[in-house]
């Protein structure tokens, strides 16, 4: 598990708090045409053998959220209700940073933070790629709404309940690979995949390792849903590329249907056999709607210019 000769470049940016840190492929220009946002619990190199062969073709960004991976951003859990913290990151990475508007791309809560992004700030983003993202019907949102909503769902979701019982400490991360092998969402995982994971998924720690993203904040993660989902897609303007799990996933099927409402000129596609963990399932599937979206960011136009 040597991190010699890495396929990627690491990256770091100063933001409000701290720094983000990130991985990166292809040409270091001065804007990256792609940035990827990874799912709740993971890191950027999670996702490095979906991502590097889109650096042949882009530059391409993976950064690390806060409490997760190498970034240096405090990891509150008071307060904690809602994405807005990591949606107000990415915002201010590619405020300070980069020079032009940017794709992003992103699984699960990453795709519900790029939505979250490119809503707030259309100026500041070209295209989306949202893969699995957790986007829930409005009565599921209006619940998280009440008071303690969030709160009482770190303990009462069945997702976060299980977060919340993670084995922080391993050995070493060889032990670490070991156990999760086969196992619930790593089942989809390649051994070289589970190894970029435990890479930037763990630090050393009093002799052994542990869990950078504490099961406690993975946890509430999985429960801040005052995310205003909703109102930010009606706010996208951005060529926008969905690919929905048809298992487990994330995107309820009436939900999927009211998306597809809103937005008419998206591309839509539930991709047969595949579960939420898409990018290790389906990278093929993945990267095609990361590409479809870039490019039609950059030519500036909506899909129905492009197909015709």
């Amino acid at each position: 598990m040597s991190e010699s000769a890495e396929p990627f470049r690491r990256v770091s940016f100063d933001v409000p708090g701290g720094r983000m840190a990130g991985i990166a492929f292809g040409a270091a220009t001065p804007n990256p045409d792609i940035v990827f946002l990874h799912a709740t619990g993971f890191n950027a190199r999670t996702y490095r053998a979906l991502l590097q062969p889109l650096g042949d073709s882009f530059h391409v960004l993976a950064i690390d959220f806060r409490g997760h991976g190498r970034t240096e951003l405090p990891a509150k859990l008071f307060g904690y209700d809602s994405w807005r913290p990591h949606r107000d990151d990415v915002i201010a990475l590619i405020e300070r940073h980069f020079t032009a508007p940017v794709t992003l791309a992103g699984h699960s809560l990453g795709g519900t933070v790029g939505l979250l992004v490119a809503g707030k700030r259309p100026d500041l983003t070209a295209g989306l790629a949202l893969i699995d993202p957790v986007i829930l019907p409005p009565a599921a949102y209006a619940y998280f709404q009440m008071p303690l909503g969030p709160l009482l769902s770190r303990w009462t979701m069945p997702i976060a309940r299980v977060a919340g019982k993670r084995r922080p400490r391993f050995a070493d991360r060889v032990e670490a690979v070991a156990a999760y092998k086969g196992r619930g969402v790593f089942a989809a995982f390649t051994d070289e995949m589970l190894e970029d994971y435990a890479v930037d998924g763990f630090v050393e720690d009093g002799g052994g390792v542990r869990l950078v993203c504490t099961p406690a904040y993975e946890r509430a993660t999985f429960a801040a849903q005052r995310n205003d989902v909703w109102g930010a897609l009606r706010k996208v303007t951005d060529p926008l590329v969905l690919l929905r799990a048809e298992r487990e996933s994330t995107i309820p099927i009436a939900a999927m249907h009211r998306f597809a409402a809103i937005k008419p000129d998206a591309r839509i596609a539930t991709v047969e056999g595949a579960g939420h963990m898409l990018p290790m399932e389906r990278p093929d599937r993945v990267r095609s709607a990361i590409e479809s979206a870039t490019l039609m960011g950059k030519a500036g136009r909506r899909y129905h210019d492009v197909l015709e």
